[in-house]
């Protein structure tokens, strides 16, 4: 029983102390902590400095695309979509099997982009773009605004 008296007396007592300390009345009575600062060594001014290597900017491609413009489907040019039950299919690519980006509706008006892709099996896609999206479309569902 007197151990755990002691070791009471000796926790609170420290507590006490960090309490009083946290106050600042133990540095009032002479006591106070020590602060152990590190320096670190200043860097020697007559070292070199280490060069970097500096790396040129890679050139930037230039891509360039050689296509005919199809006097069929002049690019900017205004066309209306006819001869199809409420709305055209606008596509991410130039045949069926690409994804549905958006539709144009019977009689709404498309610009065309100029690209156009003329597949013997699939027919002629244009790329149009609509207030929505751009996309391709089947051409022949496509006649001259105006």
């Amino acid at each position: 029983m007197g151990v755990r008296a002691i070791v009471f007396c000796v926790a609170v007592a420290g507590l006490a102390f960090v309490a009083l300390s946290l106050a600042g009345i133990v540095s009032t009575w002479g006591l106070d902590w020590v602060t152990i600062e590190s320096e670190e060594p200043e860097p020697d001014s007559t070292a070199e400095a280490t060069p970097t290597a500096t790396q040129e900017p890679l050139p930037i491609p230039t891509v360039v695309i050689d296509f005919e413009i199809d006097p069929r489907y002049p690019p900017n040019t205004q066309w209306t979509v006819f001869d199809v039950p409420s709305a055209l299919n606008v596509r991410a690519g130039p045949n069926t099997a690409h994804q549905v980006l958006g539709t144009a509706n019977l009689g709404s008006t498309v610009t065309l982009t100029g690209q156009v892709v003329e597949s013997p099996t699939s027919g002629i896609w244009v790329q149009v773009r609509t207030n929505t999206v751009t996309g391709w479309v089947f051409a022949a569902y496509l006649t001259p605004a105006g």
